[in-house]
């Protein structure tokens, strides 16, 4: 559970971050307890995203049947919010900033919130056919550029490594994410 303190904190943290301050983490509750209130922005994100996933089911593909499929892309999604923390478990420990994990991962997951809003949104309207597909087609660069850019300043402040490996783990991130949905695509 996220108390009211810690959605204010995170919602001012989230402010400065994207103005590229670091005083953004002085906002974020950077301990056990902030890393899982971070998830609330998973959990915010969710009935969007999974949506549209339903609304990515054909009965015509061959495929699971409609049940399956939901229960399927409910487990993906849920897989896709917790694969990148746990293996960062490792590489902290490999970069020798296990210290840093929470200063990490909390701010990286709030930070997905205001790129994930719109981007889910404009999913949606274009599933239901209320956009054109060109507009998915034009946002989406937009959104991974972004999230790039701001990957990598929170993993360079929170975890204070070089850009170089702030980026690489951002990369980690995207690949991991990319095979994980490869993966549970071949279900």
């Amino acid at each position: 559970m996220i108390s009211i303190r810690q959605l204010a904190g995170a919602l001012n943290g989230l402010w400065l971050l994207y103005k590229f301050d670091a005083r953004a983490w002085d906002y974020f509750d950077r301990s056990q307890q902030g890393f899982w209130a971070s998830f609330i922005v998973a959990v915010a994100l969710a009935p969007v995203q999974i949506a549209h996933r339903l609304l990515q089911f054909s009965p015509k593909a061959g495929g699971l049947d409609f049940v399956p499929y939901a229960v399927v892309q409910v487990l993906s999604y849920s897989l896709t919010w917790t694969l990148f923390p746990f293996l960062m478990l490792f590489i902290a420990r490999l970069l020798e900033r296990e210290s840093r994990y929470f200063a990490y991962m909390v701010p990286y997951n709030w930070m997905q919130l205001p790129l994930a809003v719109p981007l889910f949104t404009l999913q949606l309207l274009t599933d239901v056919h209320l956009l054109p597909p060109a507009v998915l087609g034009f946002l989406n660069p937009v959104v991974m550029v972004a999230f790039i850019v701001y990957g990598t300043f929170v993993a360079g402040i929170g975890l204070q490594v070089a850009t170089g490996t702030a980026l690489g783990l951002v990369v980690l991130d995207y690949v991991v994410g990319l095979l994980a949905d490869g993966m549970i695509g071949k279900i």
